[in-house]
């Protein structure tokens, strides 16, 4: 039995919550973040301060902060983008945002597959669809 658990970001300070996705106590965002700080220290940190304008209500561009949800899907994603990294998020009604799964812009198409897979077994599991 799969089981979810979401953990707050406490970096993250603004209005809306942010939160990491834990599937039976691994969470991929820290796996990806571990990865990712050793070449994209940076851009990783952008990330956190894009993260933030986000958690305040700050309108960001596009190039930055897009909606990737597909037609007809009644729960929003999102995809965070720095030049190399990416991080996709579902916003959910009762919690605000959580964040998914990180990934690279040369894998965006599988990051984002394994990305809709987590949600799709996260909403299952916790009767959100």
């Amino acid at each position: 039995m799969i089981k979810f658990t979401l953990i707050e970001i406490e970096a993250i300070k603004g209005k809306q919550k942010f939160f990491k996705l834990f599937k039976n106590e691994k969470c991929d965002f820290d796996t990806f973040e571990k990865d990712v700080r050793i070449n994209f220290n940076s851009e990783m940190n952008k990330i956190y301060a894009l993260m933030d304008r986000v958690a305040n209500l700050e309108s960001l561009p596009q190039s930055m902060f897009k909606d990737i949800t597909p037609f007809k899907d009644k729960t929003k994603e999102y995809e965070i983008k720095t030049h190399h990294l990416r991080v996709y998020l579902i916003q959910e009604a009762k919690t605000g945002k959580i964040i998914v799964t990180g990934g690279y812009k040369n894998s965006q198409k599988i990051d984002i597959n394994h990305f809709r897979e987590l949600k799709r077994q996260y909403l299952n599991n916790n009767g959100n669809l």
